[in-house]
């Protein structure tokens, strides 16, 4: 790379990865291989749909390996091709909460969420997410010294605010804990 500014960059975040256990379930450490891949041309190319269903043209190759994948993940589990199918493209909590969201509520409606630095995700209806511009959002958070969800005042804020929505739960650890 000729960019010595953006390997310098790089290689910090190699050594935060390796010095560092992040306790957050959408990261991962992927193996050589997959960051080979990641990096070829193949990032090069939009690929929306599935093998030989796709939205755009010259996806001959990019349906071959998604094939691939799917019968090495079917071998792999152990799986009879007849009976499973496999999607191995990767998906989002976000677009899955928000085609939850989208299918409970109308627009403007009261979404009660945990608030990001108590460990929610910004699709709990973070005001910079499109979760919290469509729908009121509510927040709630943790106990400051234990760290524990106050199921009391959870109550408390979800009778006056009436949402149509609670998400409960959290995505990662509350950041003074960091």
């Amino acid at each position: 790379m000729k960019d010595s500014k953006l390997q310098n960059l790089i290689r910090a975040e190699i050594r935060r990865q390796e010095e560092s256990i992040d306790l957050i379930a959408s990261e991962n450490f992927v193996s050589s291989d997959i960051l080979h891949v990641l990096g070829s041309p193949l990032s090069n190319k939009y690929s929306e749909g599935y093998p030989g269903k796709r939205y755009y043209p010259g996806n001959i190759y990019y349906d071959e390996i998604e094939r691939l994948a799917q019968g090495r993940a079917l071998k792999a589990f152990k799986l009879n091709p007849k009976e499973w199918h496999v999607n191995i493209q990767p998906y989002s909590g976000s677009p899955a909460n928000l085609a939850v969201y989208t299918a409970l509520m109308e627009q403007h409606e009261t979404l009660m969420g945990m608030k990001l630095a108590s460990g929610g995700h910004l699709t709990h209806g973070h005001k910079v997410s499109a979760t919290g511009k469509f729908w009121n959002s509510v927040q709630y958070g943790v106990n400051e010294k234990s760290g524990l969800i106050n199921y009391e005042e959870v109550q408390r804020i979800a009778m006056e605010v009436k949402p149509k929505v609670i998400v409960s739960g959290f995505t990662a650890y509350r950041q003074a804990y960091l």
